[in-house]
């Protein structure tokens, strides 16, 4: 089928009070968001990301226009043309995903089962996004733990390593029965605090002392050796690659042996191709497969998808 049409429908939703995520230097009172639409054969196909009005700029005339020019099927959209979204830094992967969409929708099927998949449920772990005290962290988890999740991320990122700790301590004293994950988001944030490789080190090895599940980007997203280094070291499992894109990245990654866990995400990679292409290298290497999903609702919707075509043992949550 030929493209026939493509839109991005971009959304500011306000938020009942002003956000301040831990990899944002501020806080901000609405959610931007764009949801993306594709239309062939008289199907529609969709999916959403995180960006604004300078991605549906991109998408509705460079990528458009290029699509349309070649005449191509949809089908056939390959990794090489994805790779155009990253000159711009606008990812083409929630293209693909809503391409994808629109092929599950003309063949009767979920994604998930299109793909392969046959699991019929994903455990989910909490991401709990925001550096609160302890206390606004208490009330937070509390909820989660109400709804049944038993594995709960906590953010790092103040600007003393101790009172990241001081957190951890507290939540693993008032739930000793959660088992808890670790973010410090130092990949890809671009201002301090910054962590040194042995500043990682001495979280890590607290974190080994409260049975923590993993550690999540503790260095700058090129500390590649750093990355290593921290595996060696430590019995905490090391995690990221939220953000990253291409086969042949991944593929570094993983043979330098920077993870224990490898989180593409289908939308912010090129799509979900890729990612099952990433988690098969992943399985090879004996690592778990776990997609980043911090996305707008469509977007996030596309990794479960993933993740449900995966095996278990593979890609335990997301």
């Amino acid at each position: 089928m030929r493209l026939d049409d493509l839109r991005v429908h971009t959304l500011a939703v306000p938020l009942p009070e002003p956000i301040k995520f831990s990899w944002e230097p501020f806080p901000h009172p609405v959610y931007v968001f764009s949801i993306v639409e594709v239309e062939s054969g008289g199907y529609k196909g969709y999916s959403a990301i995180e960006f604004g009005a300078a991605y549906k700029h991109f998408l509705e005339t460079t990528v458009k226009l290029t699509v349309q020019s070649l005449d191509m099927d949809i089908e056939e959209v390959d990794s090489r043309l994805l790779e155009i979204g990253s000159w711009a830094i606008q990812r083409l992967g929630a293209l693909e995903v809503a391409i994808w969409d629109l092929i599950a929708k003309r063949e009767g099927l979920p994604l998930y089962r299109l793909l392969g998949g046959g699991r019929r449920k994903v455990k989910i772990y909490a991401s709990t996004g925001r550096l609160l005290n302890p206390e606004e962290t208490l009330k937070l988890v509390e909820k989660y733990a109400e709804m049944g999740i038993d594995v709960v991320k906590l953010r790092f990122r103040r600007a003393r390593v101790d009172d990241d700790l001081e957190v951890l301590k507290t939540v693993s004293k008032e739930f000793p029965d959660l088992k808890l994950a670790v973010d410090a988001n130092q990949a890809w944030s671009y201002t301090p605090p910054y962590w040194s490789r042995k500043t990682a080190l001495k979280v890590a090895r607290e974190l080994e002392k409260y049975e923590v599940l993993w550690l999540e980007e503790p260095l700058w997203k090129d500390d590649i050796e750093g990355y290593r280094w921290l595996r060696e070291n430590t019995t905490v499992e090391i995690s990221g690659g939220e953000l990253e894109h291409g086969l042949q990245r991944f593929r570094m990654l993983i043979e330098s042996g920077a993870f224990d866990i490898v989180q593409a995400d289908a939308v912010y990679s090129n799509g979900i191709s890729e990612c099952r292409k990433v988690a098969a290298v992943a399985e090879a290497f004996n690592l778990k497969f776990m997609p980043h999903a911090w996305d707008p609702g469509l977007g996030w919707l596309a990794n479960l998808h993933l993740a449900a075509s995966l095996p278990e043992n593979l890609c335990p949550y997301i």
